[in-house]
């Protein structure tokens, strides 16, 4: 055999084997891509995520493999992911990443796959009072916003006819303290937000809100725009004070038919509570 079939043949062979071996890197990849990690391995994973995209990718793994878990594995694993989300809603440095695991609790709670609900109120609520802490800009305040946001939509599953929780899980009063104090500072759209938010709550005579809320409540049963007057009938109805009942038997005498029917709507409420 001359010397050049040989080279010939040495460099096909070593083409081939060069072919082969990226064939088989490829299948490893493929294979590790196909077979899924641990549980375990995945939440370690999301401890570590250091991105709003990575925190979804690996939130969305977990999902299924919780669904094919017993009740007591579910509820264990269940229980760890939320305190990894509320870690890094809580100790999060950067703001993208805390608004990523809130709205996944948010998510969570609105499913009614959370346990006590009222946890997750707690954690929503210390991150909107903490977004401004440090004083009021434009990404403070929208983070701030969002967060609000996202508590006002936890209580879509306690409400009827599809309720996800019963009315004993529904989160105290105390729970919202810390939010009424935002008033005095609010923006028109955050003002909005914090109303819809104490619309909620059954009562609102304890004194820790009513402070803060009535001087706004008032204010909204005098404002020029009907849709504030149309609204604020249920919030007053709920606080026992003089000028909150004087306030609404004003509007069940108000210019805009919608604002009198809510307004005697709500002093129904009243006769009966």
């Amino acid at each position: 055999m001359s010397q050049s079939t040989e080279t010939l043949l040495f460099k096909g062979t070593n083409r081939f084997n060069i072919t082969m071996q990226q064939f088989m890197r490829g299948l490893r990849k493929i294979t590790t891509l196909l077979t899924p990690l641990p549980l375990s391995e995945l939440l370690l994973q999301l401890e570590e995520a250091s991105s709003p995209a990575s925190l979804s990718r690996i939130v969305n793994k977990i999902q299924p493999i919780l669904w094919k878990q017993s009740s007591r594995e579910q509820s264990l694993a269940r229980k760890h992911l939320l305190n990894v989300l509320t870690n890094h809603v809580l100790q999060g440095e950067d703001a993208a990443m805390r608004l990523e695991a809130a709205g996944w609790l948010r998510l969570l709670v609105q499913a009614g796959l959370v346990a006590q609900p009222e946890e997750i109120f707690v954690t929503l609520v210390t991150v909107a009072v903490r977004a401004t802490q440090n004083g009021y800009n434009v990404a403070s305040t929208k983070e701030q916003q969002a967060y609000l946001k996202m508590i006002f939509q936890c209580f879509w599953p306690f409400r009827y006819p599809y309720p996800a929780f019963s009315w004993q899980l529904f989160p105290a009063n105390d729970v919202f303290y810390p939010l009424a104090s935002l008033f005095t500072e609010a923006d028109d759209e955050t003002q909005d937000t914090l109303m819809s938010i104490f619309a909620e709550l059954p009562s609102l005579d304890d004194e820790e809100i009513a402070q803060y809320l009535l001087p706004v409540a008032l204010q909204w049963a005098r404002d020029s725009d009907p849709e504030r007057r149309r609204r604020i009938p249920t919030v007053l109805a709920r606080i026992n004070s003089a000028s909150s009942c004087e306030a609404l038997a004003h509007l069940q005498l108000d210019a805009d038919p919608i604002v009198r029917k809510n307004a005697k709507s709500a002093a129904g409420f009243v006769r009966r509570a």
